[in-house]
């Protein structure tokens, strides 16, 4: 038996299929572009369901397709478009990344209150959420917003053109600050204050529901039986927390993307005075606990590409400068501070730098301030009980040998890795074996599904290295802040 994890990101859809024992015997990959312009970031949704075509063929192309049985998903959050009643795109995808609808932001904190919002959806009110879009198109592109028989998200877009069914989950109906996590239900009073209605909006479905099987014509064009079930996904770092094994109280994801996202698996819905985000976890009875570092592996990446080098040379070389980086700080902020500074005008900085030094110092400084500003997060979690003992890290930097260990030593955790790097696809297809009732929980699917490795932190010295360069980090950005 075998089933398809789908994952469709930002920039691009990855699909695997995978085993019950969760060996992936095969993957497929495509990219789409971004439109940015003057804070605008857009796509389109074709190129969605283009993408997931084009994956899914590349990933049957080494297996039975005869055999394949289901679909989970996986899917970015906040990315919107408004619908026509067949679920035709009346309008680009207003993306996450998009900041157009600051004013409308601050109506809606205005209007209803940011602590209300948040205690809401899990979201303080951001320009980059759908409610704030919404109110944006309804001000500035009216026509569209009176055409709309439906506002969608991606989660939405793929579940109906793969079932006809338009359904979202409750990760992905949070995130869009549309929702009530507490009844379950889309909320009156934004809605009202927005001018719309629930019937213009999906039904709202557990993870693991069942959506419904394929068209005949998604059945088709993707070379599968038509009896293949899709079971309801969820937001991509929910899919991520899955597929890394972080399904129990106290287990913690690091997520090490463009931005690196710190989820934690709680028994309650955790609503805090510096807003960490709370939200309904895919494992029932669980919640989740969410920030972000928006500066983290966007800030290597612009260095590297500053200094014309590779992740590769630099992890061997940055490997070798420990001791002559003792005195070297840098503040990665270079798209803002995120949590808990949440200083988004915040630039970064760096501190003793010297003749000796060279761009691998530097490489090594940054990776430093990165985990720095990790461990930062952390103790906020664990301010408010939660066990910070071990984490599961995915994602760019959990393929660096030298910034896990640097993790590691700076945060004094344990750090686990999966085997299988596409957790957010492995998630979703844990999903879809947990809906097949090939596993009754997923902590049963996670004992056969996710193998991971725990990272060697044998040098000791180095976490009193760290400890001690990590106050010093800590002092200077208290005079910065």
């Amino acid at each position: 038996m075998l089933v398809i994890g789908l994952d469709v990101g930002t920039t691009g859809t990855k699909a695997i299929v995978t085993d019950e024992k969760g060996n992936v015997l095969s993957s497929g990959y495509r990219e789409y572009p971004l439109e940015s312009r003057n804070g605008n970031v857009t796509q389109a949704a074709w190129d969605w369901w283009d993408a997931t075509v084009r994956a899914i063929h590349t990933a049957l192309q080494s297996v039975d397709p005869r055999q394949v049985r289901a679909i989970g998903i996986s899917t970015q959050g906040a990315s919107m478009l408004a619908a026509d009643k067949n679920g035709n795109p009346l309008c680009e995808v207003i993306t996450w990344m998009d900041t157009r609808a600051t004013k409308e932001a601050d109506a809606l904190s205005n209007a209803i209150g940011k602590e209300k919002i948040y205690r809401k959806c899990g979201w303080l009110p951001n320009p980059s959420l759908d409610a704030a879009k919404i109110l944006w198109m309804r001000r500035n592109t009216p026509e569209i917003f009176s055409m709309a028989d439906t506002f969608i998200s991606t989660l939405e877009f793929i579940n109906r053109k793969l079932t006809g069914k338009n359904i979202i989950d409750p990760t992905n109906a949070a995130i869009r600050q549309l929702f009530d996590m507490e009844t379950g239900t889309w909320d009156d009073e934004i809605l009202n204050f927005l001018e719309i209605s629930k019937s213009r909006l999906p039904e709202v479905l557990p993870v693991g529901g069942l959506v419904g099987t394929l068209t005949p014509e998604a059945a088709a064009e993707l070379g599968l039986s038509p009896e293949v079930a899709v079971f309801n996904g969820a937001h991509d770092q929910y899919c991520a927390s899955i597929g890394s094994g972080a399904v129990d109280t106290g287990d913690m994801l690091l997520a090490t993307g463009t931005t690196w996202v710190v989820l934690g698996v709680t028994d309650r819905l955790l609503y805090t005075d510096n807003h960490i985000c709370p939200g309904i976890h895919p494992v029932k009875g669980k919640f989740g606990a969410m920030a972000s570092l928006v500066s983290a592996g966007s800030a290597l990446n612009w260095y590297k590409e500053i200094v014309d080098s590779d992740f590769r040379t630099m992890d061997r070389e940055a490997a070798t400068r420990a001791e002559s980086t003792k005195n070297l700080f840098v503040l990665p902020y270079v798209l803002g501070a995120g949590f808990p500074h949440n200083r988004p005008e915040l630039r970064g900085a760096m501190f003793g730098l010297d003749a000796g030094h060279d761009r691998y110092h530097i490489a090594r400084a940054i990776m430093e301030g990165v985990a720095f500003e990790a461990s930062i997060v952390l103790e906020q979690f664990a301010a408010q009980g939660m066990r910070i003992d071990k984490l599961m890290m995915t994602g760019g930097a959990a393929r660096s040998d030298l910034w896990s260990e640097i993790v590691g030593y700076v945060t004094g955790c344990e750090i686990y890795r999966p085997q299988e790097p596409e957790t957010c696809c492995l998630g979703a297809a844990m999903i879809a074996f947990v809906g097949l009732g090939v596993y009754d929980n997923f902590n049963a699917c996670r004992s056969a599904m996710v193998k991971s490795r725990r990272l060697e932190l044998s040098d000791q010295s180095m976490y009193d290295f760290y400890r001690e360069k990590g106050r010093r980090y800590r002092t200077l950005i208290q005079k910065l802040l």
